[in-house]
């Protein structure tokens, strides 16, 4: 929600991208120089993924139906609640069933706003395997206003995260060494609450058992709601709030030799146009320019991954931006649960481009699936886009 009252209980449908196929368990973990990991005719990563425009089959990347532009496309029939509240507070809803398309981001040319892509995929030309990742970092960065409650609490549920890290454990050749933060979208830094003992503000897998990490993360995202790190109505900002608070950070939690991956959970864009003063139909808004998000892109490859355009990684779960489910009242663009006077979830532009900017090291998800499918995505996107940067990144020596 945008300039009304926030839904407390929004449930959409959503698309998720890059789903993975064949048995990981018959995936092979090296690399030849000769039929490198995710090429075409060649094994799949060990969690089915494969490089863009091909499919995992039978445990081979092979080519599969493309979309326009060289885009792998995907269309399923789900259906999808859309509903608003007013500013009453009543509730209303309909259920409807909407094809939803999961686009994957194409590796090469110039994204949707003009900037460059990093080129992160893996040379199929030939040459040395890549080491592959044994670390991850991973930032979870959550918007904090009502309308995300469900959201929030899906991610959270002890057993929901549980499978997310289990997942996140055995990417690449398994055993990954990784750590877990929570942030807002409000430059509210670290999380870590009381109940989170930790010496640091991460949990780490070394030392924890997937419950213990389930736990801490379910412990985090608790200090949420009732209007706790809630950023001031327009001026949300996933992206921006997570490279402003890891461009600099001195608690050590970027490791330079780890992969670095955002998971970016919102139902409006990052300090999207709409939301700007003179963007919208009421003459009201955020008076916070955004920052590029090529710059934001670049500051997080260079300054915090030290020129490492391999090691950064995004999951972004928000509303999908070529999907035109009608506008509200200011005229502000949605993406489901539009009715003329709110919408559910809103248009996230710039988070569409920074995904586009990483490359296969990217991947997106509408959030208009509904808040339980909202672990599922992240889970999805380990499976398939996130497992090939850990087969692609080369940790420097």
């Amino acid at each position: 929600m945008v300039w009304l009252a926030r839904p407390v209980v929004p449930a959409f449908a959503f698309a998720l991208l890059g789903l993975a196929c064949g048995d990981s368990g018959t995936m092979a973990s090296a690399t030849t120089s000769e039929c490198p990991v995710g090429a075409q005719g060649c094994p799949c990563t060990q969690g089915g993924g494969c490089d863009g425009g091909l499919a995992c089959e039978d445990g081979m990347c092979m080519p599969s139906g493309t979309g326009s532009e060289g885009q792998e496309t995907s269309t399923s029939s789900t259906p999808t609640t859309s509903g608003s509240e007013s500013a009453s507070g009543t509730t209303t809803g309909t259920t409807t069933t909407e094809a939803t398309t999961a686009v994957e981001p194409t590796t090469t040319g110039t994204t949707t706003n003009g900037g460059p892509k990093l080129d992160v995929g893996m040379d199929t030309t030939g040459g040395p395997p890549a080491q592959g990742c044994t670390k991850i970092d991973m930032l979870f960065v959550l918007d904090g206003s009502g309308s995300m409650n469900e959201e929030r609490s899906a991610l959270a549920a002890i057993n929901a995260f549980t499978e997310v890290v289990d997942t996140l454990a055995m990417l690449g050749d398994g055993d990954i060494d990784y750590r877990i933060a929570v942030t807002t979208d409000n430059d509210d830094g670290f999380i870590t609450p009381g109940c989170w003992q930790e010496p640091d503000p991460w949990v780490s897998s070394v030392g924890h058992t997937p419950m213990e990490v389930a736990q801490a993360f379910s412990c985090a995202v608790s200090g949420f709601g009732n209007n706790v790190f809630e950023a001031e109505v327009g001026c949300e900002h996933v992206l921006t709030s997570a490279v402003d608070l890891l461009d600099g950070d001195a608690s050590g939690f970027v490791r330079e030799d780890a992969l670095l991956v955002l998971v970016l959970v919102t139902d409006v864009d990052d300090y999207g146009a709409y939301d700007q003063v003179g963007g919208n139909n009421c003459g009201i808004g955020c008076s916070t320019p955004p920052t590029p998000v090529t710059e934001l892109t670049q500051r997080l490859v260079d300054d915090v991954k030290l020129g490492e355009a391999d090691g950064v990684a995004a999951i972004v779960i928000a509303g999908d931006p070529d999907v035109d489910a009608g506008v509200n009242f200011c005229g502000q663009p949605g993406s489901c649960g539009c009715n003329g006077l709110d919408c559910g979830v809103f248009h996230a532009d710039r988070l569409w481009d920074f995904v586009g900017m990483l490359g296969t090291n990217g991947h997106a998800a509408d959030l208009c699936a509904g808040a339980q499918a909202v672990p599922t995505a992240v889970e999805t996107a380990l499976t398939s886009s996130i497992d090939l940067a850990c087969e692609q990144f080369e940790p420097p020596q």
